[in-house]
Formats: structure tokens, sequence, C-alpha cells
């Protein structure tokens, strides 16, 4: 039998495949790692890698393994996931037909990543196959996305950082471009996809986690509340508005674990997202309104899909961000956390002196696609 390669990349032909690319290169290179490409069509995965190596010069990449592997086709995805020690899977939406490659990886006995920030199917997976995978001896990693890994690493880091014990932390999300803004959108229509998918398969989450035991976390004291109506934060520019998404949930259950397996005091999360003018905020409100509510229908679901450019104000459209924008855009996160200087506090113990030490990390990511392999590798393998 062949050795297994290091890291297979599957879905390397779509939009975040492709700028995940570079960063697996670089890595594997910086790393001396084995690796190859996977996706459904080989003439297309040979295309990404002859433009590759256009960009960077490195003549091996045309000895680069390629994969046919289909998601709908369980023999492929069992021969891709036989071939490599770890398996990142960059396809989506992954909520109907994911599953197929999280069973294969357990058969296998291969580490898995994913990009997915579908509530859904993270929760499912923790669920079924959490028990699977712990015997199998392997990593099943869901949500290593931008968001997911920067919220909880950063909200670790100020846990580690901090001069004491921390209470609360409040993160803020900012999302821009640099002047002058080139023309299309910011995102993916796969991501607004998956919004609407959410939002419609509600019921489904609630049943998967009535299943799932409650955070098993005690009640802390001074309890400290999100805010509802949006405000003006102190850290940023802007419009703050609370943010319910699957990366709340992510920080939650690492401090669970925390608490559970290190008697770490829990800290208590609040996410909000950074609207740069007032006007922001009216059309921000509006839009979420108008998808609410015609997602709940077929004909509005066809509609938003099939105007989401114009539905989402310019954030999402059915043609790929370019090459510029890309290049352009950036995402700041500010995690502000505040707690007691120079005090342990015990998780089980509520404080009556109210936290007041703050402790700020600004982090700045240049592009929205550049963060997830070289994070992936780092934190999850070696």
């Amino acid at each position: 039998m062949a050795a297994r390669l290091d890291i297979i990349l599957f879905g390397a032909t779509g939009l975040v495949g492709r700028y995940g690319l570079k960063y697996l290169h670089k890595i594997a290179r910086e790393k001396n790692l084995t690796w190859g490409v996977a996706g459904r069509k080989e003439i297309k995965l040979r295309n990404v890698l002859n433009q590759l190596e256009e960009e960077t010069g490195d003549e091996t990449i045309a000895e680069v393994p390629i994969i046919l592997a289909d998601m709908y086709d369980s023999e492929s995805i069992h021969v891709m996931t036989s071939k490599t020690r770890v398996l990142v899977n960059s396809c989506g939406p992954l909520r109907a037909i994911g599953e197929i490659v999280i069973k294969s990886c357990i058969k296998t006995e291969t580490h898995y990543v994913d990009v997915s920030g579908e509530e859904n199917f993270v929760e499912k997976v923790r669920l079924e196959y959490h028990e699977e995978a712990k015997k199998a001896g392997i990593y099943v990693v869901n949500a290593c996305g931008v968001g997911c890994l920067l919220y909880d690493l950063g909200v670790l880091y100020i846990q580690k950082q901090f001069p004491g014990t921390l209470n609360s932390v409040d993160t803020f999300l900012n999302m821009s471009r640099d002047e002058p803004s080139p023309e299309g959108p910011y995102y993916n229509i796969s991501t607004w996809k998956s919004a609407i998918d959410l939002l419609i398969n509600k019921k489904e989450l609630k049943v998967i986690q009535s299943k799932i035991p409650p955070l098993n976390t005690p009640k802390l004291y001074p309890s400290v509340s999100s805010k509802i109506l949006p405000f003006r934060p102190k850290v940023d520019e802007g419009w703050a508005v609370a943010l319910k998404s699957s990366d709340h949930g992510i920080m939650q259950r690492t401090q669970q674990y925390l608490y559970e397996e290190e008697n770490i005091r829990p800290v208590q999360l609040h996410t909000y997202l950074i609207l740069k003018y007032l006007w922001h905020l009216f059309f921000f409100i509006i839009s979420g309104i108008i998808f609410a509510i015609m997602a709940q229908f077929e004909f509005g679901r066809k509609l938003l899909m099939k105007y989401a450019f114009y539905f989402s104000f310019g954030w999402f459209d059915t043609k790929e961000p370019s090459k510029e924008m890309c290049e352009k855009s950036w995402l700041r996160f500010t995690i502000l956390g505040k707690g007691w200087k120079d005090m342990v506090v015990r998780a089980e113990r509520n404080v009556r002196r109210s936290p007041i030490m703050p402790c700020c990390c600004n982090l700045k990511v240049e592009t929205q696609l550049m963060v997830p392999l070289d994070f992936v590798w780092s934190y999850l393998v070696l």
C-alpha cells in the first residue's frame, strides 16, 4: 500500500479552495509535507495547479497528485480519504451531503477539517460522530473558517494574557474594504445560500440541539447580558449590533471544555457586528427583515438566490468576488475582556465586586480568505 499523503484539499477548484491552495502550498514547502488536491473534474484541478505553478514558479507542482472525488459517490470519497492523513474539506454547503465525508474519514481513520459555519451541520456532527471519532482516534474539526477560528483563538489568547481572572468578553467584527472600492460582491453566493438554508431549517436545528446535553457551566456572577439595541462601541468607529452565529456556539463549547477538563472559570461571551454608518445599520435591519420573510416561501427563496446582489445590498452575488475585491477586503476583530486583576477566581465562586480591569486584543485580517489553512495546520495537526 502506498504511503498516505499528509494532507489533501477537497474542493480545490472552488473559491475558498483556490485561495486555500496557495497557503497549503506555502505550508507544505515550509513543513516538508506531501499533499494533493481532490475534486470532481480533473481538467479543472489541473488548471488550478497550472495557475499555481505559474504564480509560484514551482515546477514540482506538476507532480502533485490529483484525486477524483464526488460528494454523491461514496466509493470515490472512500478512495480519497484512504489516501491522506488529514482531509481539508472546502466544499459546501454541507448540511445535506457533508456527512458522507465524515463517515468515510472515521472508517479510514483520517483526520477531518472543514471551513463550514453551518450550525445544523456542525451540531449534528457533534451529536452523532463525536464518540465514533474518539474510537477511531481521529479529530473531526468543523468551522475552521476565518470567523470561528479567530473568535475562538482570540478569546483563548486574551484569557491566557489577562493578569487575573477574566469574567466577560465582547467581540466586535468589522468588515470593510480599502478605497477606491472595486465593483462586485464581498462574498460568494454559498454563504448566502447557507444562511437561507439555516433559516428554513431552524426546527431541525432545535431538534438536534435538544438531544445534546446542555452546557454544564455554573451560574456566574456578576452576570453580563448582551446589548439588544444598537450602540456606539468605544473600541471601533461605527455602530455595533448583536450578532448570533455559529461562532458564538463554538466559543461556548470551548469554554465548557475548559471548565469540565481544567476547572477554569467560563467566560461570558457576547458577539457584535460593526456597521460604519447609521444608514448601514438601517439597511442591515431592513434587509434582515426582508430576508427572514422571503426565506419562508419557495418563491421568495428563488428570488433571494437569483437576485442576491440586490437583496443583500451588494454583499453577495452569484458571481464570485474579483481578485481585486479579495485583495482589498479586510476583517478586523476586536476582543474586549473585563475581569479581576491579580485574582484567581474559581469557577464556582461568585464575586460581588464588579470587574474593572479591561484588556483589549485587536487583529486585522487583510483579505477575507487568507486564514483557514495557515491556522488549521499549525493549530490542529502539528
